[in-house]
């Protein structure tokens, strides 16, 4: 623009064209029209300036703002390839020359994440004059873009050869000087929690990057993460496709048979909320499928029947395969297959069902709807088994400290009289687990309860002793201790007698240990004697002689006969009338009628060898009662 000539009045217009052509220009060009405008305007100098400033101001925002517009112009051109995409090598070509030519570096390259260790190889590049660069690979653990790919962070180094931040190797160093590369800006490409590679922007001279820089990087490599991203879920894509042509034909096959499958369980759902069993359950799967199926308990047990079903291992280890992949598996064993599916538990093994096997897959999934309905079942029992069963322990605590209970009777108390009381040792057992596992054994035949190492037994049903056994057996398999013994006491009839009795079968259960017995249940009974010679309890000797010779020596008392020093000598001499009548000098007739009395007064069969073994322990043990007071 020419200075206007002098004389000439100042021209406003030219003045406002020359300050927007200064405030459009780039930074740091001429500026002397603005200045002689100014001049002729008649503003002073200082203003002059300020005007002046204000337009080199503005050239520099304009200067930032067409920068930005690029920027986002090639961010844009990107995304718009990233919807687009058809080649992803061709992407992520241009993605890198975009970047390059937006950050002005001597070198802008992309590596992605080669393997499962972690390795990176520079795959993309603009800018290098190396063939070993383009086809870098930097091994994990080394180098800039390990450190960038493992903490997720951006990360630059003014000098690359005088970095401290992440390990150096040989191999890289020699492809970066061959290459002349000084300084590195680094920046990850992630999606979510996975690492895909790193984009970097690099020159031949040292610099230090700005934090516009980084972000206008970091900007192209989420790009970059969305396209390679992108690239992984296309590859399987056609996979995917097929997958879901082939699903559809199955389904348009199987139409019929899904329904059917649907109805099962619809009526599954409707057995469960009725309350049906899983036993229950079974038989409408049976029914419905047209085949044999059965369900087995947590140890492997067929509820119902275990005609037809393989051997127990076979199918304990295909339920724990099941198990562990919530879906059926099938076995062969004998020419013969079965599908077995277990039955889904929170924390232990609610059982099995299996099934015999057929080739279509509306069976295998009818049983997995069965597994799951059969679970709503259990839970639901074990609930409330577990209420009762916490229930009926407390009453059976009172019982046994108190000799009764205000509590409303458990269930098993009310069908029926107690009749015996089992003591089992679970010492080194879960007890929580061992009560548990009694309880649903016993159900509604007794009551248990569980104190320090003892798990208690109250019975209301006849067979105590076979029914505790079977008791004992499951709790040795469940806690692994094949040692586990029991004690039961008989002769329960009221609940005043159950804590005596509980006590005397944990006093039982202590003789065992030095008796060499474990393993097997004992009737209390045949622990008498043994129970009487060696307890701590002041009367218990007393009490074993009288509940044998209580008879005879209450007659000998009204009386005073002599019944019981005959019988003393009868065992002493071996149970020889003859040489029992020439000891006490009387004759034969007399020993034989004194024995008769004995045996009408007491009840037992003199033939039985563990009844004269007692007997025999009575006397003994009167014999030595009667000296020691004679003594004193």
């Amino acid at each position: 623009m020419s200075v206007a000539d002098p004389g000439r009045d100042y021209d406003a217009a030219a003045f406002a064209r020359e300050l927007l052509a200064a405030a459009r220009a780039e930074p740091g060009a001429p500026d002397a029209g603005l200045g002689d405008l100014l001049a002729e305007s008649g503003i002073d100098a200082a203003q002059a300036r300020e005007v002046v400033a204000s337009a080199r101001e503005s050239q520099l925002s304009n200067a930032r703002l067409r920068r930005r517009t690029a920027e986002l112009e090639a961010l844009f051109s990107t995304a718009r390839e990233l919807v687009r995409l058809q080649d992803v090598d061709e992407v992520l070509d241009r993605l890198v020359e975009r970047a390059h030519q937006l950050m002005g570096t001597d070198v802008t390259y992309l590596s992605e994440v080669e393997n499962d260790a972690g390795d990176l190889r520079v795959r993309h590049s603009v800018g290098t004059v190396t063939p070993e660069f383009r086809d870098l690979v930097v091994p994990a653990g080394f180098g800039l873009a390990s450190k960038v790919a493992g903490t997720r962070e951006a990360s630059w180094v003014p000098s690359y050869q005088s970095m401290r931040e992440a390990p150096h190797d040989q191999h890289i160093d020699d492809a970066v000087e061959a290459e002349g590369l000084v300084s590195f800006l680094g920046v990850p490409l992630a999606i979510g929690d996975q690492v895909l590679g790193a984009l970097f922007a690099c020159n031949r001279f040292r610099y230090d990057y700005t934090p516009d820089e980084v972000l206008l990087l970091s900007a192209f490599a989420d790009h970059a993460a969305a396209v390679l991203h992108t690239a992984q879920v296309l590859a399987e894509r056609t996979a995917a496709i097929e997958r879901a042509e082939q699903a559809y034909r199955e389904l348009h096959e199987h139409l019929a048979a899904t329904e059917m499958a649907s109805g099962v369980h619809e009526e599954l759902t409707t057995a469960v909320m009725s309350g049906a069993t899983v036993v229950d359950l079974i038989g409408t799967v049976a029914n419905r499928l047209g085949r044999r199926v059965w369900a087995l308990d947590g140890s492997g047990r067929a509820l119902e029947g275990d005609e037809g079903l393989p051997r127990r291992r076979t199918l304990t280890d295909a339920a724990a395969r099941s198990r562990a992949t919530g879906y059926a598996e099938t076995i062969e064993e004998g020419g013969r297959s079965w599908l077995v599916i277990a039955i889904p538990g929170a924390d232990r093994d609610s059982g099995t069902i299996v099934a015999e096997a057929d080739d279509d897959d509306v069976g295998r999934r009818t049983l997995e709807r069965a597994a799951h309905a059969a679970a709503l079942v259990s839970f639901k029992r074990d609930a409330v088994e577990a209420i009762r069963a916490e229930r009926d322990a407390r009453w059976l605590m009172e019982v046994i400290e108190h000799g009764t209970s205000d509590a409303e009777l458990p269930q098993a108390m009310r069908e029926g009289e107690a009749t015996a009381c089992a003591v089992l040792d679970i010492r080194g057992g879960e007890s929580i687990a061992a009560t548990a596992t009694a309880s649903q054994v016993v159900a509604e035949r007794g009551v248990v309860a569980a104190q320090d190492h003892h798990l208690i037994i109250v019975w209301a049903t006849p067979g105590a002793l076979a029914e505790t056994e079977r008791v004992r057996a499951v709790l040795a398999e469940r806690l692994d201790a094949p040692h586990l013994p029991a004690v039961v006491r008989t002769g329960v009839t009221e609940l005043s007698e159950v804590g005596a009795a509980v006590r005397r079968a944990i006093g039982d259960l202590a003789l065992l240990s030095p008796l060499g017995i474990e393993g097997v249940t004992v009737s209390s009974d045949a622990l008498v004697p043994y129970h009487a010679l060696a307890s701590s309890d002041p009367g218990a000797a007393v009490r074993f002689v009288m509940e044998l010779l209580g008879p005879v020596l209450e007659w000998d008392e009204r009386r005073g006969t002599v019944l019981f020093d005959t019988l003393a000598c009868y065992v002493e001499v071996g149970q020889s009338r003859q040489r029992v009548a020439a000891r006490l000098r009387v004759h034969k007739n007399t020993v034989q009628q004194r024995l008769q009395r004995i045996q009408d007064l007491i009840t037992g069969d003199w033939h039985d060898p563990e009844y004269r073994f007692r007997l025999e322990a009575a006397v003994r043990l009167e014999r030595l009662r009667r000296a020691a007071r004679s003594s004193a």
